[in-house]
């Protein structure tokens, strides 16, 4: 079976990429960084009956992703395809929402490739499968963190949405016709608020504590 592994993380897809290939799990498996490149390059003779993605990644993100992988199948008409998101956001809400546009397991970036593998195994057997931690998640619907809440402004939570969704800086000023200068400003406040110094960490932030649905 063709496995296809979508990450913006090289080191991360190639890594579970060769756990994979070690463990006969795939006869062959292509990674990509990005879902557009999958969809760009990827050969119609070549199509995956097995796909592992991250959720969150630049470009196209959480639901707008899942539907595009939907729609990228049926145009191809291809429906015997499984979808098993591997990402580092984890609270019941998102798996939930994911599962409902069609994946058909979610995982915790921090499970063993064991568990990744029980899981290629269920979903090929027509099964839906939940990672054990995610699961205990979504029983109790409890989420471990403590909700924060910050005071932003108009304008911060408008750079928060933009950057969110897959924006750069430099895209988020465009489309609020603003400086790349007065934007970054913006951005530097919300990432002090929220007391993070990647982006990968102001939207896992963002999601858990409410200020970013990622299905927006």
């Amino acid at each position: 079976m063709v496995t296809v592994i979508i990450d913006d993380h090289k080191m991360i897809a190639e890594a579970i990429k060769s756990s994979l290939l070690s463990q006969n799990v795939a006869s062959e498996i292509f990674t990509f960084n990005s879902a557009q490149l999958f969809f760009d390059g990827i050969e119609t003779s070549n199509l995956p009956g097995m796909i592992i993605t991250d959720l969150l990644m630049p470009g196209i993100n959480g639901v707008e992703l899942l539907k595009a992988y939907q729609e990228f199948f049926k145009s191809k008409n291809k429906e015997d395809y499984k979808l098993i998101v591997l990402s580092t956001i984890s609270d019941p809400q998102t798996v939930k929402m994911a599962m409902r546009y069609g994946a058909d397991a979610y995982l915790s970036k921090e499970s063993t490739i064991e568990e990744l593998i029980e899981a290629i195994q269920e979903c090929t057997k027509g099964n839906k499968y939940i990672g054990t931690k995610l699961r205990t998640n979504i029983i109790n619907n409890f989420i471990s963190d403590e909700q924060i809440v910050y005071h932003l402004s108009p304008r911060e939570k408008d750079v928060l949405q933009l950057i969110c969704s897959g924006n750069t800086i430099k895209e988020a000023a465009y489309k609020m016709n603003l400086s790349v200068h007065t934007v970054k400003s913006y951005y530097k406040n919300i990432m002090k608020k929220f007391n993070v110094n990647r982006t990968s960490d102001l939207i896992i932030f963002a999601v858990k504590n409410g200020f970013y649905q990622i299905n927006s």
